[in-house]
């Protein structure tokens, strides 16, 4: 994916993100699971993310797209030595709707292009990209349900 992770912070340090679940589970990008805290041995620096500073106190990073939709914690820690460590300071944090594709968010359900089929009554939200579906949403004939299929 590209740039998901944006953080603010004065340029000129090394910046690593982390993706938990609800539950506190961490994102392991080699492994490509969920996982508790240093399970099979693994520390910090197995589930670090690594952002980019692009100037001007602005980092950025890749949201995985091995991460299964759903919402996710990022945080962001400012890495005080060679490598990321349990001590580094939390710089950030924010929570993240993931649909698989990208992030969902408001402005992109409400500005982005969004279609209907005619015959099946599904509306597909797209990403900026005018292509990728970010969200279905199907009514049914029940006024009170609404069925939604992130994609």
């Amino acid at each position: 994916m590209a740039y998901e992770i944006q953080a603010d912070c004065a340029s000129g340090g090394t910046l690593y993100a982390i993706v938990r679940t609800p539950a506190g589970q961490v994102w392991h990008p080699t492994g490509r699971a969920f996982e508790e805290w240093g399970a099979g041995g693994h520390g910090v620096g197995d589930y670090a993310i690594p952002l980019t500073d692009r100037g001007g106190s602005r980092y950025v990073g890749d949201f995985d797209g091995n991460i299964p939709d759903g919402t996710y914690c990022i945080q962001v820690f400012s890495q005080a030595g060679v490598d990321p460590a349990d001590a580094d300071a939390l710089v950030c944090s924010r929570e993240i709707v993931w649909a698989g594709v990208g992030e969902l968010t408001a402005v992109k359900l409400l500005a982005n292009r969004s279609v209907q089929d005619r015959i099946t009554r599904a509306i597909d939200y797209y990403d900026d990209d005018g292509r990728t579906v970010l969200l279905t949403l199907q009514p049914v004939d029940d006024p009170d349900t609404t069925s939604v299929t992130p994609q």
